[in-house]
C-alpha cells in the first residue's frame, strides 16, 4: 500500500502502539501525524509495511526507529500487528497476514523445515551473560522452595509456546546443568498472564522477558532461579526480523530499506538506552535490556539449531544459506569477542569464554565491560583502534571487521603490565 506524506525540514516522529492483554500493558505508543510546516514542502511516497511483533521489549528499537525517522528515510511506514508468540507470527506470514514478523530464531528454523520459506531479513537481539543481565529468566516466586535448576526437576514451568525458543533454551540449559530435561513440564500462556499464573500457583515457574521480568522481581518480589540462555553461551542469539521469500524475492528495494532502517534502530537503540527506556512502562524503566545489534553469529545460531533438533522441535537442520540469505550475509558476525579490564590490574579478551588466541577474519561484535575508572580498553590492529574512556565505566559494544594480522589490547596508563594480542588468519 502507497500513500503520499508530506515531509516538512523536519523530519516527523511517528509511533505506532503496542496494546498488551490481560492488565499487564507492556507501552501504548500512539503516533500522531506533526503538522507540517509551510514552506520547504515535498511529497514522499511511502510504502506500508505491515510487522507482526511481540509485547516485549526487545521489540522497542523499531518503535524508536520509527519515531527518529529511519524507516520515512527508507520510503516505508510501519504497521505493527501485535501477537504473543514466534509460532503465531509464522503462522500469521504464512497465510499473508503480514509482510514481516519479528520471532525468535527457533520459530524461523521450525518454519524454514516444515516448508515455509522464511528467510532472515534483518537481526535483532542476543542474551546477556548472567542471571544478573540477562532480561529473560526462569522465576519462581520468592517462597518458593525451588533454589536451584536441580529442583524444577518435576516441575510446571509456563512458556509463551511450546516447540519454541523457551522450550529449546530451557532444556538445553537443564541438560548443561546436569538436570533431565525431560522431567519438567512446559504449559503454554500469553507473558503478560504469567505473574498471574505463578502468583495463583497455576505453575511452579515461570519463563519471561522484560517488562514482565522487572514486574514480577520489583512489583511481586519473585527469584531468579536459572539464566537459560547465559547457560548455554555468553550473548547467545534470540531473535531477528524475518519474511516469506517470496515477499523478499517480489520486494527486493522495500526488504533493504526495511533491513537499513531497522539497522539503525538498533544500533541507535544499543547506543541510546535511556530513550528505549522511555518507551517503557511506568515502573519499569530500570528493567534489563537487551544486547541489540545487526550482526549474526552464525556459529552460535548453528549450535541453537542443533539443540532445536536434539529436543525434537526440528527434524532437521535448516539450510542456513536459506535462513540467512546472501543479502543479509553482509551484516553476519564470525562471531562476539568479550572484553573485560579491571578490577584490579586485569585485562582479558575472550571468545566463546576462552581467551582469543587465534580467531577467523571476519565482522565481529565486540562487547567490553569496563570495570575501573582507573583503567581504558583500547584496541587496535589492522584497520581497527576503539577505545574506552579512563574514569568511565560500563558496558561498550563495537562492531568490527578483523582482517589478517595481529591485533592488540591494552590499559593505556598501565600499558607495560596490563596488554594482550592475538592473530587473525
Amino acid at each position: 500500500m502507497r500513500r503520499i506524506a508530506v515531509r516538512s525540514g523536519r523530519r516527523r516522529a511517528r509511533l505506532l502502539g503496542v496494546a498488551v492483554a490481560g492488565g499487564l500493558v507492556m507501552v501504548t505508543l500512539l503516533g500522531g501525524t506533526a503538522a507540517s510546516a509551510p514552506a520547504k514542502v515535498r511529497a514522499v511516497k511511502l510504502t506500508t509495511v505491515t510487522v507482526d511483533t511481540l509485547p516485549i521489549a526487545n521489540a522497542l528499537p523499531m518503535d524508536l526507529g520509527i519515531k527518529k525517522g529511519f524507516f520515512e528515510a527508507q520510503g516505508i511506514e510501519i504497521k505493527k500487528t501485535t501477537l504473543q508468540s514466534g509460532n503465531d507470527i509464522v503462522l500469521a506470514l504464512a497465510n499473508k497476514n503480514g509482510d514481516v514478523g519479528y520471532l525468535g530464531y527457533v520459530p524461523m528454523m521450525i518454519a524454514r523445515t516444515s516448508g515455509i520459506p522464511l528467510s532472515l531479513v534483518a537481526a535483532s537481539e542476543v542474551e546477556g551473560t548472567s542471571e544478573a543481565d540477562n532480561w529473560q529468566n526462569i522465576l519462581v516466586k520468592g517462597s518458593s522452595s525451588i533454589r536451584t535448576p536441580a529442583d524444577l526437576s518435576g516441575k510446571t514451568i509456563a512458556v509463551n509456546a511450546l516447540k519454541g525458543v523457551g522450550e529449546v533454551v530451557i532444556k538445553a540449559a537443564l541438560k548443561k546443568r546436569g538436570v533431565d530435561p525431560n522431567s519438567i513440564k512446559l504449559v503454554a500462556m500469553p507473558f503478560p498472564t504469567m505473574r498471574t499464573a505463578l502468583n495463583n500457583g497455576q505453575v511452579d515457574a515461570i519463563w519471561t522477558p522484560e517488562p514482565f521480568l522487572s514486574q514480577a522481581l520489583n512489583i511481586d518480589g519473585d527469584r531468579v532461579v536459572m539464566a537459560p540462555g547465559p547457560v548455554l553461551g555468553k550473548f547467545f542469539p534470540n531473535g531477528g526480523y524475518a519474511a516469506l521469500h517470496d515477499w523478499t524475492t517480489k520486494n527486493p528495494g522495500l526488504a533493504k530499506g526495511f533491513r537499513t532502517a531497522m539497522n539503525q534502530s538498533l544500533v541507535y537503540a544499543q547506543s541510546h538506552p535511556d530513550e528505549v527506556r522511555a518507551l517503557l512502562p511506568p515502573g519499569t524503566q530500570n528493567s534489563r535490556l537487551a544486547v541489540w545489534s545487526p550482526l549474526v553469529d552464525r556459529t552460535q545460531l548453528l549450535t541453537l539449531a542443533k539443540y532445536a533438533k536434539e529436543f525434537g522441535v526440528i527434524s532437521t537442520l535448516p539450510n542456513f544459506t536459506q535462513l540467512v540469505p546472501s543479502s543479509v550475509v553482509s551484516g553476519s558476525a564470525s562471531g562476539t569477542l568479550e572484553g573485560t579490564v579491571g578490577p584490579g590490574f586485569t585485562i582479558t579478551l575472550k571468545q566463546n569464554g576462552k581467551k582469543a588466541s587465534k580467531v577467523t577474519a571476519g565482522k565481529y561484535l565486540v562487547i567490553v565491560n569496563d570495570k575501573s575508572p582507573q583503567h581504558d580498553f583500547h584496541l587496535t590492529g589492522p584497520g581497527v583502534n576503539k577505545k574506552t574512556s579512563v574514569g568511565k565505566t560500563g558496558t561498550t559494544r563495537w562492531t568490527i571487521t578483523l582482517k589478517k594480522g595481529t591485533y592488540r589490547y591494552v590499559c593505556d596508563p598501565h600499558a607495560s603490565q596490563m596488554k594482550g594480542s592475538f592473530k587473525v588468519s
